[in-house]
């Protein structure tokens, strides 16, 4: 790890310096660093975040020898092989030497603060060394840098992008150490003539790419084979001459000029092809030998090159029996003098690929000593690049892993950008940076990263050195057929200039994606790095808005007490609905329980059958916390319980079909509610224990957990009575008390999982909330504010402590009831605190986002509720809309439009989580001739799939409820949500096929919805 330094914000977008922390070592303890305050909300970028475009000076300028300027090695390669870029050059370009205020205006209607553009050495030394000084070169810079400060706009500047003057390329380029002098005489040179107004330097653009010049023919300037050997020297004289420009501004013009010298590299994502090691290893190698080559003397603490290349690289070298390695090595005085130059890292990055181990290359070259094989993934949209897939969720990934690997530095992104042939209807661009924009921002507000600013690429059509001018990357279209070379802003300058003016992405735009993972069910499985042990799951996108994407998990969902019945057989123990609807049979409808429900417990072969003729593939039901420990603790464990759900696993197994398990479905042990039940933290020890012979037994079978489903609504049982067993009325204490124990207990188990199962069962945890959508009653501030707290209290109260970013209650909840405790006497809040520990082990303890959703409420903000109780804190009053179709239950009203704006909060609100919809379904009278309920799952479907296929949300399972009708709770048997009819005045309780059944199987079969329910 660096050593921590203080902070120090731009001279001219940021505010407030703080020194370094002293202690540091001698380079860094007088190097500052570069940080922004958080924002406010993931889709807004920090106070001081640098907004812009970039450019470089061998693309855009032309006036290729124009006043004094001298050759470089594009000039001379592309003079001498103009095949080498379809016959193109940058002898004019976008004749940005006679045109740069054009430019500069450009940069101006973007709303940008900040334009990255490189200075041609040629330009400023014709003859790459300080004999000759070209003050046209210099006039030229000056004219630009000052016209951009006139505008507001920040010049960040690039010493080197590719341009070598050709007479240092007569003594050999960057494969010649000697080159190092030149270049610090030339940054002299910048820092004297402009450095009293730029305050943001680059040494290098892309070094990685550069370098290849010397190691491949054809490409790269100056376009010299020798790979393996000219590539790794090349790379040593640019980190040294990097090394010493840096010192060079700390020792002689830091003090003056107070600006900051970083470096760019660049970087694709590189994905595992697959889950194993070897991927997984040779994804990591990948990275070392694009980045790490250049990243690891610079920002590690131990400096030198990464081990890893160390090793392969002297290995291959000795097996071709050379007395020395590929490799060159530095002396331990410039391993010191390397580490820590720089005071940001600048990243470059479009793309992501796929990486397998494997050889590939010649012998020598880097591509064989690093021994993977990279390729792109067909299934996403290319740009008109044929390298540049679109894969946003890939950039995210990156900017984690430089932050983790090299921590304690500034990330700046210097070039980000999409390829197409220049057309000025560009959605495809705008789509492109907002998507990439958004993972972007997730990185920052989300994963905590310190990005301190974004340069799209690029800002005019340019020349794109081997694809010449037939490849557009540019925000504005620039008609190289016109000599005058106009410009002309295409729509996507429009999009970032609102963006950049308002300084925050459009919520649509914060599309969650996750690292990809291969579940047993046909999805695609990977290790997150940037998230530790949490694995995560994202399906492929599909091809049209009525189909599902390949992998999508369909089924059907159940619970032990409303189905199983055999309440007291074969060992099970007593749980609290058993006991409250003993003691109080009127506490639901008609005095009905569940002691035999659907008799699913000797039925479950025909509920396998049921779920075959379906089509599903999934099947989510509960376990019984009482059918297996009947005392609630493992002082006896019910081998019978035991057996059963190995027998029902099984069998879903065998037929194809996926177990998808809730641990709680609100059936505590009786023995668990004498010693107070939820309320009581001790329960979390002895659902831990509980969760283990879970794992234990089924773990090596079931990959899909769920610890708590709809904690929100079984803490209720202990807030009011009636509704929710154990009935314990203590409304705004007890259902908090239960919550906080709940939380801590999720988190455990989920630990207990990963630190114990994982490795070896290799499966998923997550927990099931549930929500209407609150719409706001009007468009009032007031009933917004009301819809978003009641989204909060709602959600939130679980949501906030497990997937956001800051964990803890919601904000809004810790106000408002730690107001309401104070003024009604009490000497603490009614909500409990977590300490910081808590906090931070309770967060991001999940692998997806379970959502049960039914209906939608108006919302109204007015005070209501019983003082104490969370709906009084709450302070919004819900109500039903009339006008709207109701279900059999009073509160099911149909409004499928509530669906897919609820799942675009949790989006929004819980990025990166992929989601699960572990129930939604419709209640009648249990009619067969169900088309209220066919209509109501098509077009809750209907929205669910224009979240998916429109919005971009991860959606990757559904299961619909129920697969019976069973046992609901309050309303015993009079409300009906089931697929299948059960005759419940029947003793062999038969199941017959509502008419739903066959359109459900229809879709899941197909994988698609009809065109026909999208309205």
């Amino acid at each position: 790890m660096l050593s921590k330094r203080a902070v120090l914000l731009l001279a001219a977008c940021l505010a407030s310096v703080v020194e370094a922390a002293p202690g540091a070592a001698a380079a860094a303890s007088r190097r500052p660093r570069l940080r922004l305050p958080r924002a406010d909300a993931v889709n807004q970028f920090p106070d001081g975040f640098m907004l812009g475009a970039a450019t470089a000076s061998y693309q855009i300028e032309g006036g290729w020898d124009a006043d004094g300027k001298g050759e470089n090695i594009w000039d001379r390669m592309l003079h001498e092989h103009p095949e080498y870029a379809k016959g193109e050059n940058g002898d004019v370009a976008c004749d940005s030497y006679h045109k740069y205020a054009e430019d500069v205006q450009a940069v101006k209607n973007l709303n940008a603060n900040v334009y990255r553009f490189s200075i041609s050495w040629a330009r400023i030394l014709p003859n790459g060394d300080t004999d000759v000084i070209n003050q046209a070169g210099l006039d030229y810079y000056n004219n630009l840098i000052n016209l951009l400060l006139e505008n507001g706009v920040q010049p960040l500047v690039t010493m080197y992008h590719w341009d070598l003057p050709q007479a240092l390329q007569y003594i050999g380029g960057w494969p010649n150490p000697i080159l190092a002098d030149y270049f610090v005489e030339y940054a002299r040179v910048l820092f004297e003539n402009f450095g009293d107004r730029v305050k943001f330097w680059i040494t290098f653009n892309e070094p990685a790419v550069f370098v290849s010049g010397y190691a491949s023919q054809g490409g790269q300037a100056p376009s010299q084979p020798a790979p393996g050997i000219g590539d790794y020297l090349s790379a040593h004289t640019v980190i040294k001459a990097h090394a010493r420009v840096y010192h060079l501004y700390q020792e002689q013009y830091k003090a003056t000029q107070q600006g900051y010298v970083g470096i760019t590299l660049n970087s694709d994502w590189n994905e595992p092809a697959s889950n194993s090691t070897e991927d997984i290893e040779a994804a990591e190698r990948a990275r070392q030998f694009q980045v790490g080559l250049y990243a690891h003397p610079i920002f590690t603490e131990e400096g030198d090159y990464p081990p890893v290349m160390r090793e392969r690289v002297d290995a291959n070298s000795a097996a071709e029996g050379r007395p020395r390695s590929r490799l060159p090595s530095f002396t331990s005085d410039e391993v010191a003098y390397i580490r820590g130059t720089s005071d940001f890292f600048g990243i470059n990055h479009y793309t992501s690929v796929l990486t397998a181990s494997g050889d590939a290359g010649t012998i020598p070259s880097k591509d064989h000593d690093a021994g993977v094989i990279n390729y792109g993934d067909d299934s996403y949209p290319h740009g008109a690049s044929s390298w540049l897939r679109v894969i946003p969720w890939g950039f995210r990934k990156l900017l984690n892993w430089i932050a983790v690997s090299y921590p304690e530095y500034p990330i700046f992104v210097t070039e980000n950008g999409y390829s197409d042939w220049g057309e000025l209807d560009d959605k495809n661009r705008t789509n492109y940076y907002t998507s990439y924009l958004a993972e972007m921002l997730k990185a920052i507000n989300v994963d905590g990263n310190n990005v301190i600013g974004y340069t799209a690429w690029s800002l005019l059509d340019n020349l794109e050195w081997n694809d010449g001018y037939a490849i557009k990357f540019g925000l504005y279209q620039v008609d190289f057929n016109d000599t005058e070379r106009p410009r002309t802003a295409k729509d996507s300058v429009q999009t970032l200039a609102q963006i950049y003016a308002n300084k925050e992405l459009p919520m649509e735009a914060m599309v969650p994606t996750r690292t990809l993972l291969l579940l047993a069910a046909g999805l695609v499985v990977a290790q997150a790095a940037a998230v530790g042990n949490r694995s995560a799951i994202r399906i492929k996108r599909a091809d049209a808005v009525n189909t599902f994407p390949d992998g999508f998990m369909f089924g059907a969902a159940t619970a032990a007490y409303q189905i199983e019945g055999a309440w007291n057989e074969d060992g099970k123990g007593e749980n609290i609905w058993d006991h409250m609807l003993h003691e109080h049979p009127d506490y639901a409808a008609n005095w009905d329980n569940g002691d035999v429900a659907c008799d699913s417990y000797h039925k479950y072969a025909e509920d396998v059958e049921a779920l075959k003729n379906l089509k599903a593939n999934t099947y989510r039901f509960s376990i019984s916390w009482s059918r297996i420990l009947p005392s609630g603790d493992v002082d006896n464990i019910n081998q019978a319980g035991i057996n059963y759900y190995n027998n029902l696993i099984n069998l879903l197994l065998q037929n194809g079909i996926t177990p998808l398990v809730t641990m709680y479905h609100w059936d505590l042990p009786q023995m668990l509610q004498y010693i107070g039940g939820w309320p009581n933290p001790v329960v979390a020890d002895y659902f831990v224990e509980y969760a283990r012979v879970l794992f234990d037994n089924f773990g090596d079978r079931v990959k899909w957990w769920i610890t708590f489903n709809e904690p929100a609504a079984f803490c209720y049982g202990y807030a009011n009575m009636y509704s929710h067993a154990p009935s314990m009325p203590n409304p705004g204490i007890g259902d908090y008390l239960t919550a906080h124990t709940v939380l801590k207990s999720h988190a455990r188990v989920y630990h207990l999982y990963q630190d114990q199962y994982k490795a070896t069962q290799q499966g998923y945890v997550g927990i099931t909330l549930d929500s209407n959508w609150f719409e706001p009653s009007t468009d009032s501030a007031e009933d917004q504010e009301a819809s978003e707290r009641s989204l909060q209290f709602q959600l939130g109260e679980f949501a906030h402590p497990i997937f956001s970013s800051d964990g803890d209650y919601p904000p809004v909840m810790r106000q408002r009831i730690d107001a309401n405790s104070a003024a009604e006497g009490r000497p603490r809040s009614r909500l409990p605190s977590f300490t910081a520990d808590e906090v931070a082990y309770i967060k991001g303890t999940s692998d997806f986002f379970g959502l049960n959703h039914y209906a939608t409420s108006h919302a109204r903000n007015k005070v209501v509720g019983a003082v104490p109780s969370k709906e009084y804190d709450t302070g919004v009053e819900l109500y039903l809309n009339q006008s709207l179709p109701h279900a059999a239950t009073e509160w099911l009203v149909v409004a499928p439009w509530g669906f897919r704006k609820l799942l675009n909060w949790i989006a929004n609100e819980y990025p990166g989580y992929p989601i699960f919809v572990t129930e939604n379904g419709y209640s009648d009278n249990g009619e067969w001739n169900d088309v209220n309920r066919t209509n109501y799952i098509t077009s809750y479907m209907a929205e669910m799939l224009k979240a998916i296929n429109e919005d971009g949300i991860d959606i990757f399972g559904y299961t619909a409820w129920t697969l019976m009708d069973n046992f609901e709770w309050s309303w015993g048997y009079t409300a009906k949500f089931g697929l299948y009819y059960v005759d419940f005045n029947d003793d062999a309780r038969p199941r017959t096929a509502k008419d739903s059944v066959q359109t459900l199987a229809q879709i899941y079969s197909s994988n698609e919805l009809p065109m026909e329910y999208f309205n």
